[in-house]
């Protein structure tokens, strides 16, 4: 036989573990939970990767390449040379037409809903596809935009069609559109052909036919998200691995005294660790079961809000069968190795000391901080090289760069773990002034080093992914700068800017005006510009060939060999509105801008005045706002006429949908056009819903850790009651331990995302890092620590059942 007792002895040592798990069931509930919990997170996080790729079907159908043609050249003459070409194509017709009220076109497109390539873009919501040419489906927004449904008659600008269904592109959500079917390629502006070609084919067509705008399908569409997927699950596993490794220091130190006793009846090392060893398997287990299929239903639950906010739909039974299967097999693994330190630990435990129940020495931090600086730098580096290896590469990523994207990411949360026990010694030397409970909870963490830092660790990690998360989402999110408006504004024109102003009596304005105030009036603390543009009264009306209107030519600004602006007059109202002060413009200024002021000249129907003076113009921030102002000193000197062209619109709070409906009413019955945000912010709900999402699983690994500490230490807690420790005090210990982790988590989370997501982005992302979610960041470090102080606070405080009575092992 074995000097270890061989095969017999394993056997007993695992049953006796076994004996004890089932035992101490209220105690394993707990790590059971945490596990769980973060088994959820995992299979969540890794449908939610594989799904966040945009499908090429929304693009391309069946098809693997498409190319656009231009009406420069007649479309019949293109479309039958592609098609004698490649022989099956599929050919998409679009034209714009405008809509009433709106300053937006939509698009008319013409496809086949049965072509060859083209059955994955569309998508019937009811009703049926158009059959002939006086029929149309239309998408929910344009439905909603021109407020007519099915059954009723669609008009956009001289044709009618009788809608008989509505359509989406399952691929793109975000495409609106009017389909109608096939008709004559002189109809369209342009065309979008798709193809299933070789590729040596599809490029000698591209060089033999002038080089037309095209897109090649990817081979390997989900390897797009394969660095995000992997990295998420590794973070997902780490996760894992650190609640496990906290649940198991503390279990392995509530049962020191059995460890210490069956040690002394001629257990060896090995047979003290195969007790926690075979602990961790059953825990993990029975955890990855039940994280498993709970991840499942939550997916069930939100797909429905995830397919917004990533523009195309998800079969709900189309799930990673394989990554989620790997990570069930992961977290019984990991939960295995989890226990593996704490047992390791215990193992080591002199049997004298194991049965007194006192902790292990603590190591000195010295040590644990150059191994997380190692692993930090090594985590960079990776990280480093996989984006130049990215930058140099084509769009298609590489096995190596995933692989350097997922050890990269791993080494920075490896080095949390490693980090924790200086960051807890610093915390309780920072708080040596505080009161005397809760000096006692900071430096219960330093003296039970192992299980804080590995709690620690887990709850900066948690933090560290819902930070990556919104931080990514405001980069991704549309900024000021980007948009035409805000949420809360609008733009109301009575012509489009540019075009021809028609006379129009004062009776008639009046009208309009009073028409947009009554509009106004009905928004939160409205704010209302009025927006005039010059006209030459010397000029005669003259006919715009692209409008049909006719007019005087409204005067612009511009430079020699460059665009022409046209300048809205700087009223004081205005100028007001843009945080400028109109006693501060020069009298003989003739324009504001934030353009470049060298070279301007003021530009009318007949010809050009050059040298203009130019002052700068606060920057409007949005888009469609005016960028450049005549003033009206420069309208005195030319004898100008200012002419009321629109009104600028802004409310104190978003306007939501109905306003958003009550303004293109009132366009529409006025012959207006109103222009509101063009894109939305989308992303804003998963920046929210990742910040409560996070702050919650930190909040409850905080829960289940700080519960398992303080549970183990009631023997101390008895001693502090019978030397008369008041609730009070003991409130105090608890909301220490739980916001001093909580702080210490928020911290190292946020300088771990930020830190994985520098290292991982190129010169010009660095920039777009600037957009900082202050917001987010603020709950995140300040709120998840007052809620997990206030909470200790309020959780605890209750007397221990018995001042005497201590529970045998």
């Amino acid at each position: 036989m074995s000097r270890n007792g061989g095969l017999p002895a394993r056997r007993a040592v695992v049953r006796w573990a076994w004996r004890l798990f089932r035992r101490e069931w209220r105690q394993q509930a707990t790590v059971l939970a945490l596990l769980a919990v973060a088994v959820t997170a995992a299979v969540v996080g890794v449908t939610v990767g594989y799904h966040s790729t945009t499908p090429g079907a929304g693009r391309f159908g069946d098809a693997r390449q498409r190319f656009t043609l231009d009406a420069d050249r007649p479309l019949e003459a293109q479309v039958a040379q592609a098609r004698e070409w490649f022989g099956t194509i599929d050919v998409i017709g679009h034209r714009e037409v405008p809509v009433p009220g709106s300053t937006d076109p939509v698009e008319l497109r013409s496809q086949d809903p049965h072509g060859p390539y083209g059955r994955p873009m569309l998508r019937l919501l009811t009703g049926r596809f158009p059959g002939t040419a006086d029929e149309a489906a239309l998408t929910d927004r344009v439905a909603a935009q021109a407020r007519v449904g099915v059954g009723g008659v669609l008009t956009l600008g001289d044709r009618s069609w009788r809608v008989v269904g509505l359509v989406e592109n399952p691929g793109d959500l975000y495409a609106e559109f009017v389909l109608v079917p096939p008709v004559p390629l002189a109809q369209a502006e342009s065309v979008t052909v798709l193809t299933d070609a070789d590729p040596a084919r599809f490029a000698q067509y591209r060089e033999r036919h002038g080089q037309p705008v095209f897109e090649v399908r990817r081979t390997g569409e989900w390897v797009e998200a394969a660095a995000g997927v992997f990295s998420g699950f590794a973070v997902s596993m780490l996760l894992v691995c650190l609640i496990a490794s906290a649940g198991f220091a503390v279990v392995a130190h509530r049962r020191l005294r059995q460890l210490g006793l069956l040690a002394a009846v001629g257990a060896t090392p090995r047979h003290l660790r195969l007790v926690l060893l075979a602990d961790g398997a059953a825990v993990g287990g029975a955890a990855a079961l039940i994280g498993a299929v709970t991840g499942v239903l939550v997916w069930f639950a939100v797909r429905g809000r995830f397919e917004p906010a990533v523009g195309h739909r998800i079969d709900r039974w189309d799930l990673p069968g394989w990554q989620i299967a790997l990570v069930v097999a992961l977290a019984v693994l990991t939960a295995t190795a989890a226990a593996w330190r704490p047992a390791r630990a215990a193992a080591r435990v002199p049997i004298t000391r194991a049965l007194s129940a006192r902790p292990p020495h603590p190591k000195r931090a010295r040590r644990s901080a150059a191994t997380a600086a190692v692993l930090l730098l090594a985590g960079i580096g990776a990280l480093r090289l996989a984006q130049r290896g990215t930058a140099g590469a084509d769009d298609q990523l590489a096995t190596t760069d995933v692989a350097l994207v997922v050890g990269g990411t791993l080494a920075i949360g490896l080095a949390l773990l490693f980090v924790g026990p200086l960051a807890i010694r610093l915390l309780a030397a920072a708080g040596a002034r505080l009161p005397v409970a809760s000096r006692l909870a900071l430096r219960d963490l330093v003296r039970h080093q192992a299980r804080s830092s590995a709690a620690l660790a887990a709850i900066s990690v948690a933090l560290a992914i819902p930070t990556a998360v919104v931080v990514a989402a405001r980069v991704l999110e549309q900024g000021a700068g980007e948009g035409n408006l805000s949420d809360r504004q609008l733009l109301v024109w009575i012509d489009e800017p540019g075009t021809p102003v028609p006379e129009r009596t004062p009776e008639r304005l009046a009208s309009i005006e009073a028409r947009v105030l009554r509009y106004a009036a009905t928004l939160a603390d409205p704010t209302v510009v009025p927006l005039d543009l010059a006209i030459d009264p010397a000029e005669s009306p003259r006919a715009d060939a692209d409008s049909g209107s006719t007019g005087r030519i409204p005067i612009g600004v511009g430079r020699d060999g460059g665009s022409r602006t046209v300048g809205l007059v700087a009223t004081p109202e205005l100028l007001r509105f843009y945080g400028a002060d109109p006693g501060g413009v020069g009298p003989a200024t003739d324009v504001l801008t934030t353009q470049p002021r060298a070279g301007l000249k003021l530009l009318s129907a007949t010809g050009g005045t050059p040298g203009a003076s130019a002052e700068r113009l606060p920057d409007p921030r949005y888009g469609s706002l005016p960028t450049t102002l005549l003033t009206p000193a420069a309208l005195q000197r030319h004898d100008w006429t200012a002419v009321r062209t629109g009104w600028l619109i802004e409310s104190a709070r978003p306007l939501t949908q109905e306003q958003l409906d009550a303004a293109r009413d009132v366009a529409i019955a006025g012959g207006l056009t109103v222009e509101d945000r063009n894109k939305r912010g989308g992303l804003l709900a998963l920046r929210a819903a990742a910040t409560l999402g996070g702050g919650l699983l930190a909040l409850a690994i905080l829960a289940m850790t700080v519960g398992l500490i303080r549970a183990e230490a009631a023997g101390d807690l008895r001693v502090l009651t019978a030397t008369g420790a008041t609730a009070r005090i003991r409130r105090q210990l608890t909301s220490a331990t739980a916001g001093g982790l909580a702080l210490l988590g928020g911290i190292l989370g946020i300088g771990a995302a930020y830190t994985v997501i520098v290292a991982g982005s190129s010169r010009a992302q660095l920039d777009e890092l600037t957009r900082v979610p202050v917001v987010e960041l603020l709950a995140i470090a300040v709120g998840v620590p007052f809620v997990a102080a206030a909470l200790g606070w309020l959780l605890a405080g209750r007397e221990p059942r018995s001042l005497v009575r201590v529970r045998l092992e």
